[in-house]
């Protein structure tokens, strides 16, 4: 092979060489990432207001505020991996500033273990009764209401007085319910899907009510269930001023049955002197005369 033919077949590798570089080139140049611009924002569940340690989380309490990447804790709820209504009726263990992110380990589930624990305000207890409809307004009481509760009894001895033969007082003032039944969720809270058919429209009456209360109240309340029956009154929202002192004795004293009827009253003045004494007298079981005394 002469020199000249060497040199055109190394012009021609040159050719295809250069070719090769220049389409190279122009695909990167059209396969380039394009500009930085800010980096994505994920948005973060927050207090939508102060929120208090044990409160049971309705979703105005919570919302979506969207922050950058780099503002993200671990323990943050961030919306695509969690939804408002999977904490809505949670309880908070701390207090929540307005705007704080919300974390899910300062938040209780109500699946989840110590739940009822966690709803009770330190050194509180929760202490739980029967209830029938009448006893429990009907089944208009929630979660989070305030209430008294009564204790009424009805002595069977036939020979008493009539006129204090039923009695009824209050045994606990402005206690907290914190669940029915097994819900502990309070107004505004999601409601289970009634069943289909005739079912769902009728109002799903409770069979417990749960209540918080200091253990002294626990024990009253305790032994006011085994003296009679119990009745909830349901407390205005409003806080009313302090009574005086005498009326505040007047309505903590037990009230009667003379003193809800006056025919009771007017049976008693009606009766023969001696009357009421003699059956009392009758019904008192006296010892048998001693049978050695001559």
């Amino acid at each position: 092979m002469s020199f000249r033919n060497i040199l055109l077949a190394l012009g021609v590798l040159s050719l295809v060489g250069g070719l090769a570089l220049s389409i190279l080139w122009m695909g990167q140049i059209g396969t380039a990432p394009p500009p930085e611009g800010p980096p994505p924002r994920q948005a973060v569940l927050v207090a939508t207001h102060a929120v208090a340690a044990g409160t049971l989380l309705r979703r105005e309490d919570m919302r979506w505020r969207e922050t950058a990447a780099g503002d993200i804790h671990p323990g943050n709820l961030l919306r695509g991996q969690v939804a408002e209504a999977d904490f809505a009726g949670a309880i908070a263990r701390r207090d929540f500033a307005a705007d704080e992110p919300l974390i899910a380990s300062e938040l209780v589930r109500p699946n989840e273990r110590q739940f009822l624990a966690a709803a009770l305000k330190p050194g509180m207890r929760a202490v739980s009764i029967a209830v029938d409809a009448p006893q429990s307004a009907a089944g208009l009481i929630l979660p989070g209401d305030q209430v008294d509760v009564i204790l009424t009894q009805t002595f069977a001895d036939t020979a008493a007085d009539p006129n204090v033969r039923s009695v009824a007082e209050t045994v606990l003032r402005d206690v907290r319910v914190i669940a029915i039944d097994q819900a502990l969720s309070g107004p505004g809270q999601p409601a289970t899907a009634p069943a289909r058919g005739l079912a769902a429209t009728e109002p799903r009456l409770p069979r417990t009510v749960t209540f918080e209360v200091t253990e002294k109240e626990a024990e009253r309340l305790i032994v006011a269930a085994q003296l009679g029956r119990l009745q909830l009154s349901v407390r205005s929202l409003e806080i009313a001023p302090s009574p005086p002192v005498a009326v505040a004795r007047r309505e903590a004293a037990p009230t009667w049955a003379a003193d809800v009827s006056p025919a009771l009253n007017e049976l008693t003045r009606r009766k023969p002197p001696g009357a009421a004494t003699a059956g009392v007298e009758s019904a008192v079981r006296r010892p048998p005369p001693d049978q050695g005394m001559p």
